[in-house]
Formats: C-alpha cells, sequence, structure tokens
C-alpha cells in the first residue's frame, strides 16, 4: 500500500466517517442519520464517539430530546462538506472520463506501416473525434509498451506468450520484389529455387535469411545469401527501388511501390504463410474508450484496405509477365548493354 505523504497525514482513515458525521449534522439526529446511511443506530453512534476521540474534541452536543454542533463541530462540519463535495466532484470528472472518447493515445508501429497506412487513418479518427490527440512512435524495433508508456502497439509478429492483449486487425504475407532495373539486368525469376543466385537485400534483427514461400501446393525454403541489410522497412524498400537486389517484404510496406512501377512482384504465385496484424495493448482491465473505439475504426479500415489491395495486387501480376516477354524478345536482348 502506497504510504501518505508527510503533508497528508491525518488521524481519519476513513472518509466515510465524515460522511457519518455530516450526514448526522443535515439529519438533526442519530436516528435519522442511521436510517439514511442505512446502518444500525449502534454503529453510527459508536463512529460519531470514535471521531471525537481521534480529534480529541467534542463535536455534537447531545441530549435525550436533541442534539446541536459544537462551535467547534459547526466548523469542522463546514470543511467536512467541502472536501466530501470535492470528492464526489472528483468521482464524476473521472467516471465522465471514462466514458468519453477524448484525451491523448500513444501508438508505436513500424516505420514503413506508420507512413503508408497508419498516419491517415490516425488523421481519418480525429477528424471523427478532434478533441482526441495522438501521439505516434515509429520504431522498427519492439518497444516495451509498459516502459515506453504506449498505449497501443501495431505488431506484425508472432506474439510470445504475455499478459498483453492482442487483437488481429487484418493479415499479411511477404512476396519476392526487385526493381525492373535489377531484372533487365540479372532476368526474372522463374521458381524460388533462382533466388538464391540473385543478390538479397535483408530486414530484421537479427535479418531474415529464411525466406519461406508457397504457391498453395508446396512450401519451400531458401536461404539467401545477402548482400545488405537493414534495420529499416523504408530503407529495405528504398534500396531494392534503386536496384539492390531481390527483398523479401510485408506487402503492406510495398503496395505503393508495386503501383508505381518501381517495384515488380517476381513470383506472384508464391507468397509467404499469412501471418497476422495486430493491435496490441497492456490489459483489457483498463482499456479506456478511446483506445477501444480507436482499434475499432483502425479494425475496420485495415479490413477495408486488405480487400482492396488483394484485387490490386492480382492486377498487377500481368505487368511481370509483360516485363518477362520484353526480356525474351531477341531484338531488346541483342540491343541491351553488356553486364
Amino acid at each position: 500500500m502506497m504510504r501518505a505523504q508527510a503533508h497528508y497525514a491525518t488521524n481519519i482513515s476513513n472518509v466515510q466517517d465524515l460522511a457519518i458525521f455530516a450526514t448526522i449534522v443535515e439529519a438533526g439526529s442519530l436516528s435519522k442519520a442511521a436510517r439514511e446511511l442505512n446502518l444500525s443506530l449502534a454503529m453510527v453512534s459508536k463512529r460519531l464517539s470514535k471521531l471525537e476521540e481521534l480529534l480529541g474534541v467534542r463535536l455534537i452536543a447531545r441530549s435525550t430530546r436533541s442534539l446541536s454542533t459544537t462551535e467547534s463541530g459547526q466548523h469542522f462540519y463546514e470543511q467536512c462538506r467541502d472536501i466530501l463535495h470535492g470528492i464526489q466532484l472528483a468521482e464524476r470528472q473521472l467516471q465522465s472520463r471514462q466514458t468519453e472518447v477524448s484525451g491523448t493515445l500513444t501508438i508505436t508501429s513500424s516505420t514503413s506501416f506508420a507512413r503508408l497506412f497508419l498516419a491517415s487513418i490516425i488523421y481519418d479518427f480525429q477528424v471523427l473525434r478532434p478533441q482526441v490527440s495522438i501521439r505516434l512512435l515509429e520504431d522498427d524495433g519492439i518497444v516495451s509498451l509498459i516502459d515506453a508508456g504506449v498505449d497501443l502497439a501495431i505488431r506484425q509478429a508472432v506474439l510470445p506468450s504475455s499478459s498483453l492483449i492482442a487483437v488481429a486487425i487484418a493479415s499479411d504475407h511477404r512476396i519476392v520484389c526487385a526493381s525492373p532495373g535489377y531484372i533487365a539486368k540479372t532476368g526474372p525469376l522463374r521458381s524460388p529455387d533462382d533466388i538464391a543466385a540473385h543478390n538479397s537485400i535483408v530486414f530484421g534483427m537479427p535479418p531474415i535469411v529464411d525466406w519461406v514461400l508457397s504457391d498453395g501446393k508446396e512450401t519451400k525454403t531458401v536461404t539467401v545469401d545477402w548482400r545488405m541489410s537493414t534495420r529499416s522497412g523504408d530503407a529495405t524498400t528504398a534500396a531494392a527501388i534503386a536496384g539492390a537486389g531481390l527483398v523479401y517484404s510485408s506487402t503492406w510496406a510495398v503496395r505503393q511501390a508495386l503501383e508505381e512501377g518501381k517495384l515488380v512482384n517476381m513470383l506472384p504465385a508464391w507468397r509467404s504463410p499469412v501471418r497476422s496484424i495486430y493491435a496490441v495493448y497492456p490489459s483489457r482491465s483498463f482499456q479506456t474508450p478511446l483506445l477501444s473505439e480507436f482499434v475499432k475504426f483502425l479494425t475496420k479500415r485495415a479490413r477495408e484496405y486488405e480487400r482492396r489491395y488483394r484485387a490490386d495486387l492480382e492486377s498487377l501480376a500481368p505487368g511481370l509477365e509483360s516485363l518477362i516477354t520484353e526480356l525474351d524478345d531477341p531484338a531488346l536482348q541483342a540491343a541491351a548493354p553488356p553486364s
């Protein structure tokens, strides 16, 4: 139990004693006060006597027919009334905050997910809830929610067993991508078996060097011999766009580059096993209305985005076939500069 600071030290340990005393004064008798408080007359009388004993002063003058406050008792009653009203006000304000969607929310996510998706979602949410402030912390590592004071983390990884609450908001998988310029120099991939012969850019600490891919019929694992490693999803994507090699990236991270033609999905029929994207928060017991509403809003928008993305990804696949056809054209091969 937290010990009270010296300047809050008091002989009165129970605020209920103050409420009993104030009710006695306002009711004008012990019996009426007992009925209002739903306590026995003996209990009310005992608590009043104990309070007077603790304070060392008579608060109420009693007689067989009536009672009245002493001068000290009247002064103490006025102070008690203010204290009790202050406590009631504090409780009402706290309860109001627990039902209002307001305040500040601190969120952490990977840099690429924040830039490509989360930042715009936060803006849209704040249009609906202008009284809400959100602090967004981009970090490609795993942040300790408790130590960093984070209310919500967006994680795109398998979660270890913990006391954290994890809500799956969408699904994700990795695909193998490269820039058109890189493909022009090295040629396209025909199957996952071709990956090992290419330059690779890997991401993570430790880096992901085992690239698992499935076409729905079989699953293959390729261990890559990487030439570049980063801790940033954005840096990995930028290196691939520059032509540094193949990347095994989250579809959420490379969608924009695919749409813009800066990257090409090298193996449209192959992708990693599906993994979930989670909204993670410390405890369900302290889930505020703001956190609850934002997670629902985020989940709805993430799933809408995911459905659109799947259709877009399928529409981008013919682009690779067209590129392969161009690269297989003998006229273009003859005109290409030597590598």
